[in-house]
């Protein structure tokens, strides 16, 4: 899961946002264009496009954050209703639903904001599915871990990766219990260790 150049949809996605970008009037531009460069620093791998018709960053298909203008205020949506909540108190903005936090059109977020609202959106995108595919994300949204889950437990073949996207151990899981090879890769892609359970 290395980390590789961004795509034609992910270049067509940042194409729509900044055309959305440009539409809008100052100072809300402006103020928009401050969160978005936070939000490339705080996701760098993350693809941007236009998702709910709002700005957005997007990690393995799901939103984790979404920006917007309005007349009066701008806002930043988490993609779920339990974040704003979650991260506790927030400098910057008032939380006016439980997925929409609202901030002034002429003062962009803080970034201890973003930072916190992001972390806890990947936090919760890696909670454990009962079952199917489950993704766990390093803060960065990159991703750490990946696998499957069957009726709440580890099952079947997963993936963890260091922070830099290398691939760092492989193994296999039936129901919770390690099963079958495991395998340690160094930082050079050659095997180091292999146990088998």
């Amino acid at each position: 899961m290395a980390t590789t150049r961004p795509s034609a949809a992910t270049s067509a996605g940042a194409a729509a946002v900044e055309a959305r970008l440009a539409a809008m009037p100052e100072p809300h531009q402006t103020t928009l264009r401050a969160l978005r460069a936070t939000l490339q620093r705080v996701l760098p791998h993350a693809e941007e496009g236009i998702k709910y018709n709002m700005c957005s960053f997007i990690v393995n298909g799901e939103g984790v954050a979404a920006y917007d203008a309005f007349k009066e205020h701008c806002s930043y949506f988490p993609f779920s209703g339990n974040v704003l909540e979650a991260a506790g108190p927030l400098k910057g903005g008032t939380m006016t639903t439980k997925g929409t936090f609202r901030f002034p059109v002429d003062a962009p977020l803080p970034v201890a904001t973003v930072r916190t609202l992001v972390k806890v959106r990947l936090e919760q995108m890696s909670k454990p599915a009962k079952s199917g595919k489950r993704f766990d994300y390093f803060d960065d949204g990159t991703v750490k871990a990946a696998g499957s889950m069957k009726d709440g437990h580890l099952h079947g073949k997963w993936k963890w990766y260091r922070k830099d996207g290398t691939l760092m151990r492989t193994g296999q899981f039936r129901m919770g219990e390690q099963v079958g090879v495991w395998e340690t890769w160094d930082r050079d892609g050659r095997l180091a260790t292999s146990t088998t359970y």
